[in-house]
């Protein structure tokens, strides 16, 4: 069965967003991502949750092109995935908004709040393997100040730790159903609401040096949305953001459509921390 690697921004037809937006050749040779399965958010009551925030893109008019889910990693920072920003991918990309709400998002319905982006740095060796997107992260600095309810937390600065067979919690504003596969079918249902679901990083975490993969078959995966969403490490009293939502390998579809459900790719944190650090510096 063709499987591909597929990105989970959620795009709006401002960008000729078919099904195939983010769909690429069939790939083989490395897993990729599909939180479907897992839990809505109504209410920021946990220190991971009160980090989630929405990554919206937009046009030179302010409209809304699509958006990504992020992570709260300091005052004025955000921590989400590359691809969000690829202007291949999202040529009218002018502007950036980050969207603190406790409901469900509508690119129709402007949020009390929302802070502007003053800047943000992709990794310099993103997708630098064509179509595996490798190094898939980056950092986003906003203006203004985080509003009640909402924190930063930590993220991984270990690049040595194992964390082969560890559950994560992952969080993500994107599809909480996958693609029926039926003709016509509305790609764009079922976004906006945040969700918390878990999954387990496979066995064999060492053997990319950016990336990791989650154990395949289980009940909770991520889909169009959650790109850039954490997935956080919660033992022991340690809770912080070891790894960005990135891409998928699924089955593909009767209608073409990639399937959400799949092996996880996430771009691991501690690798890129050095870079992190080095981006919040020259945006501040």
């Amino acid at each position: 069965m063709k499987k591909s690697l597929i990105l989970f921004t959620a795009s709006t037809m401002l960008i000729a967003c078919s099904p195939d937006i983010s769909s690429h050749d069939a790939l083989t040779s490395a897993p990729g991502t599909s939180v479907i399965g897992g839990q809505p958010i109504m209410e920021r009551t946990t220190e991971a949750s009160r980090s989630v925030i929405l990554v919206e893109m937009t046009n030179r008019f302010g409209q809304g092109l699509g958006f990504c889910t992020g992570t709260l990693i300091g005052s004025h920072t955000v921590l989400t995935a590359g691809h969000c920003f690829d202007k291949q991918r999202l040529p009218s990309l002018s502007g950036v908004n980050i969207i603190f709400t406790t409901k469900k998002y509508s690119m129709y319905q402007r949020s009390p709040t929302t802070r502007k982006a003053s800047d943000w740095e992709i990794h310099p060796d993103y997708n630098s393997t064509k179509k595996l997107y490798d190094h898939d992260i980056a950092v986003v600095r906003f203006e203004g100040s985080i509003p009640d309810g909402f924190q930063p937390v930590d993220f991984d600065t270990d690049r040595r730790t194992d964390y082969s067979n560890e559950e994560v919690y992952v969080y993500g504003y994107g599809r909480s159903k996958d693609y029926t596969g039926r003709k016509n079918q509305d790609i764009y249902a079922y976004l906006g609401q945040l969700h918390r679901g878990i999954l387990t990083i496979d066995s064999s975490y060492h053997r990319s040096d950016d990336r990791y993969w989650t154990v395949s078959g289980a009940d909770t995966s991520i889909c169009q949305g959650d790109s850039g969403g954490p997935q956080f490490y919660h033992k022991e009293g340690v809770l912080k953001v070891i790894g960005v939502n990135s891409a998928v390998l699924g089955p593909k579809l009767a209608n073409g459509q990639y399937s959400c459900m799949g092996v996880t790719q996430a771009t691991k944190v501690g690798a890129a921390s050095d870079w992190i650090i080095e981006a919040i510096d020259k945006m501040n």
